[in-house]
């Protein structure tokens, strides 16, 4: 991708799924990568591993999003690690199933918010502001997901989180255009990854998911990081305020597997 050579991109929940495929693209498209994880410690040396295999420079950080108040020292490491960032994908994010009336307090709710909306909004404005004091351009992409457009039974704290996570894009995007910072997203549709493949590959749910989407195949995490690449290459220099839908076309059809245990 044009543009991409020695780029400084921080990349948050990097030890696996989609985060691991987009180090491993940016990593053979020659960036230099702040690699972030939480728990996940082994598959952060296997994502290390394979983009120092494809050439990359790499630094590992380790920060708890549920915790607020370590957000900005995080930000200051990754910062320094390559004396400065380009680049900030916003990839880090927790998937809780759980129905409205099993979280009636909001717990669930409280947290998957705290992970997948409030910290990609202060990283964003922290990056922003290393942009703005430099004098350089720079791109945030936001991962988001097709539950940000529609989504389904379990999913009101995810759903919600991603639908704000399209809306956080579009204003920062016009915010910060005048400082040469583009803000986009992606919205992957039905990716397996660690945590879901074992039950992805399972003959029923798969004939199900697979009969909804157009393309008549599941995505690949690589083919997510092929998307986080072009928006952030010089071929999306005039691409801004949108979230890019990655998923086979399932969105365009609309219409989701029945989660029949809901009633229970």
């Amino acid at each position: 991708m044009k543009g991409l050579e020695g780029k400084r991109v921080l990349i948050t929940g990097a030890s696996s799924g989609i985060g691991a495929g987009i180090a491993r693209v940016l990593a053979e498209a020659g960036c230099r990568l702040v690699l972030h994880y939480n728990r996940n410690e082994d598959g952060i040396r296997r994502t290390e591993a394979a983009c120092r295999e494809r050439g990359a420079e790499t630094a590992i950080l380790r920060c708890d999003f549920r915790q607020p108040e370590t957000l900005d020292a995080f930000f200051d490491a990754a910062a320094q690690a390559f004396d400065g960032l380009d680049a900030l994908v916003n990839n880090a994010g927790i998937v809780p199933k759980v129905p409205s009336l099993k979280d009636p307090q909001g717990e669930t709710f409280a947290e998957t918010l705290a992970v997948n909306l409030q910290a990609p909004y202060r990283l964003a404005c922290r990056f922003a502001r290393h942009c703005i004091e430099r004098g350089q351009p720079g791109v945030v992409v936001n991962n988001s997901s097709i539950h940000g457009h529609k989504s389904c039974e379990w999913f009101s704290a995810y759903g919600a989180s991603k639908a704000a996570l399209d809306r956080l894009t579009e204003v920062q995007a016009i915010e910060w255009g005048q400082h040469g910072i583009r803000v986009v997203g992606i919205a992957p549709g039905v990716v397996p990854v660690e945590r879901t493949e074992q039950i992805l590959s399972q003959e029923k749910v798969k004939k199900e998911w697979i009969k909804r989407t157009p393309l008549g195949r599941y995505g690949e995490t690589d083919e997510m990081g092929e998307a986080v690449a072009f928006l952030l290459s010089d071929h999306a220099a005039w691409m801004t305020g949108s979230t890019l839908t990655v998923d086979g076309g399932l969105i365009a059809r609309g219409d989701y597997p029945f989660r029949e245990d809901i009633r229970n």
